[in-house]
């Protein structure tokens, strides 16, 4: 994990604008915890040069080790796994720019290796990018057709000539190998290990593909965002078993739901497994869909390209299986349309008030709502770099602000909330108004369950009705 610890840690004066050769680096405002005295938050965007692609914003962690008899103080500051970006050389640099204003570093691990940002910054994709599918497909229409003219589409997007889907691609060796091979598709590929994302990225880079996009996400909630008869074919090759935790397999029966929906007629998703257990396991899903798929089974299948496990297992004579589901029908679209305002019942904006918070937990039959932090611009608050008196153990809010009535001006509220099998953590930032940090929930039915209940919380001053 990319990181430098120092002694004692110098914040530059906020905000700082700093000029990178493929962008700018604005490091914005530090919010400090109210729950622990040593952890604090730094707000920072990147900027590319390249217009037409999004602003990264993310979090630096910074934690605090007081001194103690035996051991120094030390501060690390390292990117917030929350608000993790991708490529891994943005948070890199930000921690270097940061790290340039320490007077005693301890250690460090920001030495520059790999392939440079700019082959990997425009292939590695975020889940907003997929959020409006219409307008992500028209920007890659371009670039096909100019690496491959002799095959011109039309300007609309359902007429796009195929998608096809990776999900955990691994080394890339698969996805890579149909992207090469099959130019006039557009290739997805998801992957939530980031050191093998970052790897297939190289690559697409090295290798100059215009037709692969790639992203770390949960490929179960990926499916629910997008629309309906998009995709033509799902590659779902050598999941984790888990057959000691099935709930957590990757194939279940809203994954079929959603796979049904998101294939077109007659498409085809494949599973590839060594786990007998899972093949006759999706086997049994299977007979849960009859009107939905066709399905036909075989054993230690030759394919195209043979990933690096694979070859393993042959060599090992491990008996391979493949289950090929095939769609039989169209799917009605469905719009995601929940609104995540921070609004009142008279459409007016809320505000928090934070003296009044408290941590919260709210667990109701089908999701969850916990409210796990707050925390204040270091206006409001004495931080232990920046105030060497303070050696309690608790926070210390400048009392004009813990005796107000009024709205802090800004300030970080963190919770997780969702559904209790794809919980999802964000940011609330106060400034002039109320938003998600960087992006809303993802649209579910149940994250907006969530949602209401936190309006309902703020506009209550954070007190918890008794049915709770």
């Amino acid at each position: 994990m990319p990181h430098f610890k120092t002694t004692q840690l110098k914040l530059p004066n906020l905000p700082l604008r700093v000029a990178h050769p493929l962008g700018e680096f604005c490091f914005v405002q530090n919010f400090h915890s109210t729950q622990n005295p040593n952890f604090s938050l730094l707000q920072v965007s990147f900027i590319p040069k390249d217009s037409t692609k999004n602003t990264k914003k993310f979090f630096l962690e910074i934690k605090t080790r007081p001194k103690s008899k035996d051991k120094l103080q030390e501060t690390i500051v390292r990117f917030d796994k929350n608000s993790r970006i991708s490529p891994v050389e943005i948070l890199k640099n930000a921690l270097k720019i940061l790290m340039d204003f320490q007077d005693s570093i301890l250690t460090h691990n920001l030495n520059s290796k790999g392939i440079a940002l700019e082959h990997k910054l425009p292939f590695i994709k975020s889940i907003e990018d997929f959020l409006d599918f219409e307008n992500l497909l028209n920007l890659q229409k371009p670039k096909l057709k100019l690496e491959f003219p002799q095959n011109p589409m039309s300007s609309d997007s359902k007429d796009f000539p195929q998608i096809w889907l990776e999900i955990g691609f691994g080394s890339g060796r698969h996805l890579l190998h149909n992207a090469k091979n099959h130019p006039e598709i557009l290739h997805i590929g998801l992957e939530i290990h980031f050191p093998s994302l970052e790897q297939v990225a190289r690559q697409i880079g090295l290798h100059n593909l215009q037709n692969i996009l790639i992203l770390s996400y949960d490929a179960r909630i990926f499916l629910e965002l997008l629309p309906s008869n998009v995709l033509d074919k799902i590659f779902v090759h050598f999941p984790v078993p888990w057959d000691k935790q099935p709930n957590r397999r990757i194939l279940s029966e809203a994954f079929l739901q959603q796979s049904a929906r998101t294939l077109k007629p007659q498409g085809h998703l494949q599973l590839r497994t060594d786990s007998l257990e899972y093949f006759n396991y999706a086997k049994t899903l299977a007979q849960n869909f009859t009107t939905e798929f066709t399905t036909h089974s075989q054993i230690n299948a030759d394919e195209a390209i043979t990933s690096k496990y694979e070859a393993r297992w042959k060599r090992e004579n491990k008996t391979l299986y493949n289950l090929e589901f095939f769609a039989l029908r169209h799917s009605n679209e469905r719009k995601l349309d929940f609104a995540f305002d921070f609004l009142d019942s008279h459409s007016q904006p809320l505000y928090l008030y934070p003296k009044n918070f408290q941590k919260t937990k709210i667990v109701q039959d089908n999701y969850f709502l916990h409210l796990e932090d707050l925390l204040l611009e270091d206006s409001a608050y004495f931080s232990p770099y920046q105030t060497a008196q303070n050696k309690s153990n608790k926070p210390r809010i400048q009392e004009s602000f813990r005796d107000s009535n009024t709205p802090h001006s800004s300030c970080l509220l963190k919770c997780s909330f969702g559904d209790f099998n794809y919980p999802q953590t964000r940011y609330v930032l106060q400034t002039d108004s109320m938003e998600y940090f960087r992006e809303t929930p993802l649209p579910t039915y149940l994250n907006h369950q969530a949602h209401l209940r936190l309006l309902e919380l703020i506009q209550n001053n954070f007190k918890i009705s008794k049915e709770s």
